[in-house]
């Protein structure tokens, strides 16, 4: 019996994780392909050579992920550029509509724009003597608009969720975390079990002893 739960736990560590990976890209998948299929109001498909079979699975999706493709290729156009700021323009002007575009459109770009907002990981803590403190990422370092100018604000996500709480502290209760971003947020959403921070530490401290060297 141990030697059965033994193996078995093994195989849920393997399968769990890829399983549910291929389980939110199909579904992702599926999301697109059925997208584009109810915009164009009729089943794509392309013929497969040689045969009078037609594919009809996923050709959606390609076709999402080519026409997001193309815009992002046509943003760089000076003229489209103009024209989707005033569109843009127009539409944060709505009211009730502007609440949630703006939201979206504020976390898409935090997230993958140029211009990234969760790229400063800190440690903040909440007294002067930090017996407890949470990991956060510094979103703005100043709050001038609010009165607030030594102030920073932090985003403290939470683990196993997609909510969050946004904090307003003094600049000296944050401490940066000298650590890829990316791995500190796996780190907090995974709830402190996931390897990268480690794995990137070892290789910082490896690269500062090659500089002192």
């Amino acid at each position: 019996m141990r030697f059965f739960l033994r193996y078995f736990l093994r195989g849920l560590l393997v399968i769990i994780p890829l399983a549910a990976t291929l389980w939110i890209v199909i579904n992702v998948f599926g999301w697109m392909d059925g997208l584009m299929q109810w915009i164009f109001g009729k089943k794509l498909a392309v013929k497969i050579p040689g045969t009078e079979l037609l594919w009809t699975y996923g050709i959606g999706a390609l076709l999402t992920l080519a026409i997001i493709t193309v815009m992002g290729m046509l943003t760089s156009n000076v003229l489209v550029s103009w024209f989707m700021r005033r569109v843009d323009r127009l539409i944060t002007r709505l009211p009730g509509v502007k609440l949630i575009y703006s939201a979206i459109k504020d976390m898409v770009e935090a997230f993958v724009s140029e211009r990234k907002k969760f790229d400063k990981p800190v440690l903040l803590a909440f007294s002067d003597q930090p017996d407890v403190e949470v990991i956060g990422f510094v979103t703005r370092d100043s709050l001038a608009e609010f009165g607030r100018a030594d102030k920073v604000a932090v985003y403290v996500p939470q683990s196993y969720n997609f909510a969050a709480n946004l904090v307003l502290v003094p600049h000296h209760r944050v401490t940066p975390i000298d650590l890829p971003a990316a791995d500190v947020m796996a780190f907090v959403v995974s709830g402190g079990v996931s390897e990268g921070t480690r794995l990137d530490a070892a290789k910082i401290a490896a690269a500062q002893r090659g500089e002192k060297a």
